[in-house]
């Protein structure tokens, strides 16, 4: 069954907290005081900081941020930085540097080897995040440092832990830390980063001063530790503050489904599909279809499950799960053949029996089955069994044995699942076999020996 895994939500979560163009180009303002921290539309031109700094700034410092938000109406968000930098050492520094962390997190286009993001000079032709780690991109003089972005946060969350200056450099780092999590300069820079985010969520969530975007971090928080049921209630208020991504619609879709509440799972996850159509993001629409499949297999459905899976796999042709999805409608339909067959049949498709593999190839079909497998595997016994057919049918058919190696150790996996633990070793010993006679490197992942001594630790 459909699950939101701790990878997917983290890089949904981290990555979809950006601009959202409307047909104002993204600027439109609602007022602040509507929603508790301001409106998601609102903060597109940094309005509620600057309606808080407002008698809490000199005029000096006012005036730069008045002059930023301008700039932002007018889709600049370089020239409005620019503006901000030029008061980066006034008496309302710390104020300067929490609207450009902001802007920052709002607007950057490029993020150049997790050191440096570069803002984009307008936005007419909307806003994409690149994440660049090619070595030959220079860093050019206005792309800002990510590494003083949070120097500078921390600074400003130094002082009173209730102060509206707190508060609001909570908040902006982290938004910062919430990207830099996405594209760290290093292994240890994300795990700080992670540590940062979430410790900042966690205070802004007890005090009550989550922005929509951020409730829509802390939601996917809440997902990842908990429950849907946990983050369900700050999914809301973040669609309630106009944060309105399609990913947010697709989650809610998944912690319907999970709470069994079909109808609105799958009137969520129609909704979500229809906004990734309208982007263009086949990738995601393959995956609410997946989820309208899930949905109506639960519910038994089956013509339904097979047309929404059927059209995952138009979209995406190797979504493993959706594969095992249109096999287990057929299976739930009491056609056992027919499931075999066509899981078999796709099987052959995700190995590309009918091409000629390069190892880079190769090794692309080991992680594409072992992805089939683990979806198989946590599915039901007879989805499990099935899976552990589709792989065996007609095997002595197949004339590679790379391919013949990986369908029976692949069986194998299933059998233990199964509890048949004399046909995964036999398996798993045909498969070392098949193996000997091909000239891919197998990885660990896929070593017969590496299973069989498992097995054997494992009493099996």
């Amino acid at each position: 069954m459909v699950a939101l895994s701790t990878a997917t939500v983290s890089a949904t979560v981290a990555m979809t907290a950006c601009v959202r163009v409307g047909p104002d180009g993204g600027r439109g303002r609602r007022n602040a005081a509507q929603v508790p921290m301001g409106s998601w539309p609102a903060w597109q031109d940094l309005g509620p900081l600057v309606e808080i700094a407002e008698s809490h700034v000199d005029a000096p410092t006012f005036a730069a941020l008045e002059q930023a938000q301008a700039l932002l109406r007018e889709g600049k968000p370089r020239a409005a930085d620019a503006a901000l930098g030029k008061a980066s050492r006034g008496a309302g520094r710390h104020w300067i540097a929490v609207a450009r962390a902001d802007l920052a997190a709002l607007y950057f286009e490029r993020c150049i080897r997790g050191v440096a993001w570069r803002l984009p000079e307008d936005l007419e032709g909307g806003l994409a995040r690149v994440i660049d780690f090619d070595p030959q991109t220079r860093v050019e003089p206005n792309d800002l440092s990510v590494e003083a972005l949070l120097t500078n946060l921390d600074e400003a969350t130094a002082g009173d832990e209730q102060s509206a200056l707190v508060v609001q450099a909570r908040i902006a780092r982290a938004r910062v830390a919430s990207f830099t999590l996405s594209c760290p300069a290093n292994e240890e820079v994300g795990r700080r980063a992670g540590a940062i985010m979430n410790a900042d969520l966690a205070t802004l969530a007890a005090e009550r001063h989550l922005t929509p975007d951020l409730a829509y971090l802390w939601a996917g928080v809440q997902l990842q530790t908990y429950s849907g049921a946990a983050a369900r209630p700050f999914l809301l208020q973040a669609l309630e503050g106009g944060f309105d991504d399609p990913a947010l619609t697709y989650m809610l879709a998944a912690i319907a489904f999970e709470q069994g509440e079909l109808d609105e799972a799958d009137a969520l996850a129609a909704e979500a599909a229809a906004r990734y159509r309208e982007i263009g993001d086949r990738e995601q629409e393959a995956q609410c279809a997946y989820l309208r499949g899930e949905i109506a297999r639960t519910g038994e459905r089956w013509p339904l499950a097979t047309k929404h899976h059927r059209r995952a796999l138009e979209l995406q042709p190797e979504h493993s799960a959706a594969m095992i999805g249109l096999a287990a409608a057929e299976l739930g339909r009491g056609e056992t053949l027919q499931a075999t067959e066509l899981l078999h049949a796709q099987i052959r498709e995700l190995m590309r029996s009918d091409e000629e593999l390069d190892e880079p190839a190769a090794l692309a079909v080991v992680d594409a089955l072992e992805a089939l497998v683990i979806v198989a595997n946590a599915d039901t016994l007879e989805v499990a069994q099935l899976t552990r057919e589709a792989l065996l049918f007609d095997i002595e058919a197949e004339p590679d044995p790379f391919r013949r190696g990986l369908r029976y150790f692949y069986a194998a996996t299933l059998e233990v699942r199964l509890g048949d633990y004399d046909a995964a070793r036999g398996h798993a010993i045909t498969a070392s076999v098949e193996f000997e006679d091909t000239w891919v490197n197998i990885p660990p992942k896929a070593n017969p020996r590496d299973f069989l001594d498992r097995l054997a630790a494992g009493g099996g």
